[in-house]
């Protein structure tokens, strides 16, 4: 059973209509970011953790790879989905199906701020929205999704359904399980039935249990304690996205400003310091500075204000989301000005001076491998990797170091040819071997940072 739908983010939205001015504000808005969402997405060059999930997603085999994502440390919603777009797509052309899916979320958007063009607008914009959670081929977009088809559902009274939304959502990614709580705890708090939450609940669970028992193995899901300190403070700052305003001063006032806003919203308030503090702890812990990460706590903020409708301070959300905002115009501004289409493609590059003869499973190396992950999914290819030696397809953490240098770079025969990033480690061990390399081009991709091709002889 449903219980009253909740007040919008607007003081009197719900009684009041949407001004004509203000609609066609919306419209313009949406479909300037819907324009800006497909140049970025043509423009994009993957980068290697959109490739990762897609390859492993080719190679699970038996129900338990495909409830148990090897060495991954994530749910397995988003891979059971690039499986089925595999199945008619190829990776290049896959990748446009979250352009899509940001569409839609600029459009749930619009209807749930019914008229906020302001916030509508910082929103659309921020760093969060407009890349990570846009058109990146990750599940982050969903993810979104989610989130604003549940809070539309209970504005109609069916939290009941929205509850299910959002577990769902705990299937495609970990930190979903934070957004989930907070909804969870807040219906709690206005008086839903405990068993129409049950077995959202455990759906919820099942996912997060099966992330737990996937990160099993993973050195990089061991959790540290070192700078632990400086690295929450990064996390709480998630308002700005410059890492040197990130420390204890700007966390404490984004806490501050938090407990401002909603201060008339007392359980709502207590629920999101309460998760937004053990977030930051946990992330630091365990993925130390993540600032894609933090975007779960600007989505979980972004709730919190939706849910406490009219008691929640307005301006108070303009001000943690402007930075986010800024950041996302500069971002959108600095990959515009070099597209991929005017960098160089390194594996044709390799492909050109190689000749017909050449085959990537005997003759290229990658190092660090997992940076030839997007060149594996656009090209369905294997390749050597320079960190321990193995055929790749996806990397499997388990049985890598970061930082490697595996002995291959010595005894495979020449010619062969290197793709690396930080290239200085594999350089040496060449040398060592009493091999010369002849660099033959490099490109820069915005997120995984400068590769360049050699040939080995």
């Amino acid at each position: 059973m449903s219980h009253a739908a909740s007040p919008d983010l607007t003081a009197g939205s719900t009684s009041q209509p949407i001004s004509r001015g203000d609609r066609v504000a919306t419209i313009i808005i949406v479909l300037l970011y819907i324009a800006l969402q497909c140049v970025l997405a043509v423009g994009h060059q993957p980068w290697r953790d959109e490739a990762q999930a897609w390859l492993w997603a080719q190679n699970l085999s038996g129900l338990r790879d495909f409830l148990i994502i090897p060495g991954e440390g994530h749910p397995p919603l988003w891979y059971w989905i690039l499986r089925g777009l595999s199945l008619f797509l190829d990776f290049s052309q896959a990748r446009y199906f979250t352009l899509v899916v940001a569409i839609v979320n600029a459009v749930l958007l619009a209807r749930l701020l019914r008229g906020d063009v302001l916030i509508l607008a910082l929103l659309l914009c921020s760093h969060v929205v407009m890349q990570y959670w846009g058109y990146h081929f990750r599940p982050y977009s969903l993810v979104l999704t989610a989130v604003l088809g549940a809070l539309l559902l209970e504005r109609n009274g069916r939290s009941t359904a929205a509850s299910w939304i959002l577990a769902l959502a705990c299937g495609f990614h970990f930190y979903a399980g934070f957004l989930f709580a907070l909804w969870l705890l807040v219906q709690l708090q206005r008086g839903a039935r405990l068993p129409t939450l049950l077995g959202p609940a455990a759906l919820g669970l099942f996912f997060g249990a099966c992330a737990l028992v996937s990160g099993l193995g993973n050195p990089e899901g061991a959790p540290s304690s070192a700078n632990l300190a400086d690295m929450i403070a990064f996390n709480l700052a998630w308002p700005l996205t410059w890492p040197v305003l990130r420390i204890w001063p700007t966390s404490i006032l984004s806490l501050a400003l938090l407990c401002y806003g909603l201060w008339h919203q007392r359980a709502i308030l207590l629920t999101l310091l309460a998760l937004t503090i053990l977030f930051a702890v946990g992330a630091a812990a365990v993925y130390g500075e993540s600032p894609w990460h933090s975007a779960f706590m600007m989505v979980m903020t972004v709730m919190a204000f939706v849910l406490a409708g009219p008691g929640a301070k307005r301006w108070v959300l303009i001000v943690l989301l402007t930075p986010q905002a800024v950041a996302g115009i500069a971002m959108v501004k600095n990959r515009l000005e070099n597209p991929s289409w005017e960098r160089p493609d390194l594996y044709a590059v390799i492909q050109s001076d190689a000749g017909a003869s050449f085959d990537p499973s005997r003759q290229l190396i990658g190092w660090q491998d997992y940076n030839l992950s997007p060149i594996a999914a656009a090209y369905d290819i294997s390749y050597i990797s320079g960190n321990n030696g193995a055929l790749l397809g996806p990397v499997d953490w388990r049985y890598r170091s970061e930082g490697a240098v595996d002995p291959v770079f010595g005894t495979i025969p020449t010619h062969y040819w290197l793709i690396c990033n930080e290239c200085a480690p594999a350089l040496a061990a060449i040398a060592e071997a009493g091999r010369a390399t002849t660099e033959l081009a490099r490109s820069k991709n915005f997120d995984d940072g400068m590769q360049i091709a050699y040939r080995v002889d």
